[in-house]
């Protein structure tokens, strides 16, 4: 159970980092909104991604879990990008930019907390 606990509070500290980092980068109104919803979203579907991998992980299926994982992640960002915009009145650039940049620096370390 650790390793999740794990997961979860290191993807919280990349993506409120860089958060941090990314919001001062656009220039837009609303920028900064969009980087720190994109923050929230990106810890909320990777703790959910990882889930599934580990869940695979535990059948030694890992890379259908990865690929499943993947598949969910780019729907969500597309699905993000449709939103963002209209519903959430969030600049695009900003949203989505940072939305892809916290997924994949939390996708490069998740390896490294799938092993028990």
């Amino acid at each position: 159970m650790k390793q999740p606990i794990l997961f979860a509070l290191t993807t919280a500290v990349i993506a409120l980092l860089g958060a941090a980092l990314l919001g001062g980068l656009f220039s837009e109104p609303g920028a900064a909104k969009a980087v720190w919803t994109s923050a929230i979203l990106a810890i909320v579907v990777q703790i959910a991604t990882f889930g599934i991998a580990r869940r695979y992980a535990a059948t030694s299926d890992v890379m259908k879990g990865w690929g499943i994982g993947a598949l969910l992640r780019v729907t969500i960002l597309g699905i993000y990008g449709v939103l963002a915009p209209r519903l959430l009145e969030l600049p695009l650039a900003p949203a989505l930019v940072s939305f892809a940049a916290f997924v994949f620096a939390s996708t490069v370390i998740e390896p490294l907390f799938l092993s028990r």
